[in-house]
């Protein structure tokens, strides 16, 4: 597997890149055409194309969105757990108490404070993502969980790490670019999750709802035009409270094929929405009727004979 070095400038040759921060990935003109990751074609699939472009990098109007707490905990998550370079100067520890300037004591860490609201400003400048001791000590013990897993000990974690993948969708000129947290040297890819459990019903919910099979079989997609061997696509789920729990989900094969359906149907409706300039919402010209599904039918029948009244 070939892996270039970018060079600071657009992608035009389709490949393997290192060296991209993940925020340059996910802002504009990072290809000399418009590109769609797979968070993209599932936004667009599962919401709409408006919602899509609402959030699209290659919008210059999009809408911007702090960080929630799970989310820069899962961010943290990765880079170390992963093992990426920089922790230190990406991310910043909290501190738990601050001195008071008027009466030296030490007090509890609190953003109405205007040294603790000046500390927070330095480190926004300086583009670190804060986290607090407790989440840093849940990591720790997130990345205990992990190395007690068979596979994981194993080398499921191994490979390339910080790598993008970029091409060209035959059909519609598209990029299309893929970042997975590893590039195994073989073709057994893995994408770490952190989840508040990982349960049957929490995981196949979370499957369902964030369409990881659609993201699997993009992977797949670059993996075929970019000549890298993909033999499987597996979830490892960490839990990001006690105990910590981790669990290796694999990716059936039918699942993917589904998912790469769908992202097809996505990528057309992102390029007929670019062509025309317009993003449709959902259901948009639709005039199915939405009414009352048959079991809440029955369940209101039942109540109104209940309470006396016919229906």
């Amino acid at each position: 597997m070939e892996v270039k070095k970018w060079d600071g400038e657009p992608i035009k040759i389709p490949g393997w890149y290192s060296g991209i921060p993940i925020e340059r990935y996910h802002s504009p003109k990072l290809c000399d055409g418009p590109a769609v990751s797979s968070t993209d074609l599932r936004t667009c699939y599962h919401k709409s194309p408006a919602h899509m472009f609402a959030r699209w990098a290659e919008n210059e109007d999009r809408e911007q969105h702090e960080m929630t707490r799970a989310q820069t905990l899962g961010a943290a998550a990765h880079h170390l757990l992963l093992g990426e370079d920089g922790f230190k100067l990406k991310f910043v520890a909290q501190p738990e108490q601050y001195r008071d300037k008027k009466t030296a004591e030490w007090k509890p860490w609190t953003y109405q404070a205007t040294v603790c609201k000046d500390w927070r400003e330095k480190q926004v400048s300086a583009g670190r993502i804060i986290v607090t001791v407790k989440e840093l000590k849940a990591i720790v013990q997130m990345a205990k969980s992990l190395t007690l897993e068979p596979l994981v000990k194993e080398g499921l974690l191994s490979g390339h790490i910080e790598c993008s993948g970029f091409f060209k969708d035959k059909q519609t000129g598209l990029w299309i670019k893929v970042r997975p947290d590893v590039v195994p040297m073989g073709g057994e890819f893995v994408d770490l999750k952190t989840a508040s459990e990982v349960t049957t019903p929490a995981l196949m919910y979370s499957v369902r709802s964030y369409g990881y099979n659609m993201q699997a079989a993009l992977i797949w997609e670059a993996c075929e035009a970019l000549d890298q061997p993909f033999e499987s696509f597996m979830l490892l789920f960490i839990e990001t409270s006690a105990p910590f729990c981790a669990r290796v989900v694999p990716m059936p094969d039918e699942d993917m094929g589904l998912g790469r359906e769908q992202n097809r149907l996505a990528i057309r409706k992102v390029k007929a929405s670019i062509d025309a300039g317009h993003w449709p919402g959902p259901g948009e010209g639709d005039l199915t009727s939405l009414g009352l599904s048959k079991d809440e039918r029955v369940r209101i029948r039942e109540r109104l004979s209940m309470e006396g009244v016919s229906a």
